[in-house]
């Protein structure tokens, strides 16, 4: 029997939006590097751009594996802030580096800390939110990478008008974010708020009379040795490969393939993040709105992944537009799809288990951006030595989601009652 204390409406709404601005500092540290792609590149050579965003996810893999295990041992109302604290200070770094290895360092430390957000996060919205309202929390926590990207563009672009030679100055500016969100997070959440039961989702049923504790005896061994856990590592690699690939050479694109302007290509940044943001919240909202009118929730869930997968498909002929008002359109498709895919991820991951929840999503992100430290710099060198193969790698990764898709829809299964 689960506890009843649930939190009230107006500090669940708190909740929400502490975890969403910690996303979107989340994002807004990163972004720097990938705006000013161009200004990299002539500071660091053509080559150091691809393999400093590989050694970030290599920092990432490892910070999701660290990080994973230190959230089922170590209070998440400390860790958290601390972890917040770590990345800001790591990305900030990069405005104060002269070389490529100072470069790939600063990078490598600051994808080690962001990757401590999810596990925190996530450890946190399983244990406020209920199944039918969790997917719903977990896009307003999603949603903050898409205000972070809506929002730094146009602070990076209003840094080189003030003066283009000090590019450097963003990635200072959004480190220092950070300090009035710990003291927040503080203030709101409490021990007790995050060490509550996790109820399950019922694949079959509806209502509340179906609700139950999550099983907390599975072993660590079970948890991997099972189906849906490797059902989750294909997807995690196939849609964070695709959000990662547009996120890191979108920009990269739009500047040297198809020549817009570098003013032009901060304020597009923002539209595009700006339909990743819907598409979020829409992802949530659908979840919630159809397990309100008697929907199974697993079900709800499953009908807008595949919607969500097949507005990322789109990306199969936006790759070969030319420039134009279509082809912007069209990227804005996919960044609905693109985000909305994740919420529906982050409660699945949620179902595992409530004892190792930090250990499942640090394993998980570690598998995910793992490939992502082999993919940036083989792209990296794939668009130098072969530029023509640039729209058809965009096309490849569009067709990801789908193959996720399918696993979630063969392999998932019911879950065997206790």
């Amino acid at each position: 029997m689960h506890q009843e204390s649930d939190l009230s409406r107006t500090r669940i709404r708190v909740v929400c939006g502490i975890l969403l601005s910690a996303t979107l500092i989340n994002y807004a540290c990163r972004m720097p590097f990938t705006q000013n792609s161009v200004e990299i590149k002539a500071a660091f050579g053509a080559d150091g751009y691809g393999t400093a965003e590989g050694l970030f996810g290599l920092g990432f893999a490892c910070g999701g594996l660290l990080f994973g295990l230190l959230a089922d041992v170590v209070n998440v109302r400390w860790l958290y802030p601390l972890v917040m604290i770590a990345w800001a200070l790591a990305g900030a770094t990069t405005a104060y580096v002269d070389s490529l290895s100072g470069l790939c360092v600063s990078r490598f430390a600051l994808g080690l800390f962001e990757a401590g957000h999810w596990p925190c996060a996530l450890r946190t919205t399983q244990r406020v939110f209920k199944p039918a309202q969790r997917t719903l929390g977990n896009s307003l926590l999603q949603s903050g990478a898409s205000l972070g990207a809506i929002l730094t563009p146009l602070l990076i672009a209003a840094v080189h008008r003030y003066d283009p030679a000090q590019w450097r100055l963003s990635f200072v500016l959004t480190g220092v974010l950070s300090l009035p969100w710990v003291v927040c997070w503080l203030l709101t959440l409490r021990n007790m708020d995050l060490q509550r039961p996790v109820i399950a989702t019922d694949e079959l049923g509806t209502g509340a009379g179906h609700e139950r504790t999550l099983n907390e005896q599975v072993s660590w061994w079970q948890i991997m040795s099972s189906r849906r856990w490797w059902v989750l590592v294909v997807t995690t690699i196939s849609i964070n490969t695709t959000w990662q690939f547009i996120r890191v050479w979108l920009t990269d694109t739009l500047r040297t393939e198809k020549g817009y302007e570098q003013e032009f290509v901060q304020y597009f940044t923002s539209a595009y993040y700006a339909a990743t943001c819907v598409g979020s919240i829409g992802a949530g909202w659908l979840v919630s709105y159809l397990s309100a009118s008697g929907w199974n929730v697993h079900r709800a869930r499953l009908a807008v992944f595949t919607g969500c997968s097949l507005l990322v498909a789109w990306t199969v002929p936006t790759a070969f537009m030319a420039p134009g008002w279509l082809y912007l359109g069209s990227w804005l498709v996919v960044g609905v799809g693109a985000l909305g895919l994740f919420p529906v991820y982050y409660s699945l991951n949620q179902e595992l288990s409530g004892k190792y929840q930090g250990r499942v999503s640090g394993v998980l992100s570690f598998s995910s951006w793992l490939v992502q430290f082999f993919v940036h710099p083989a792209v990296g060198r794939a668009f130098k030595a072969h530029p023509e193969a640039r729209p058809w790698l965009f096309a490849a990764i569009g067709v990801l989601p789908l193959i996720a898709l399918i696993g979630l829809l063969a392999f998932w299964g019911r879950r065997k009652e206790a």
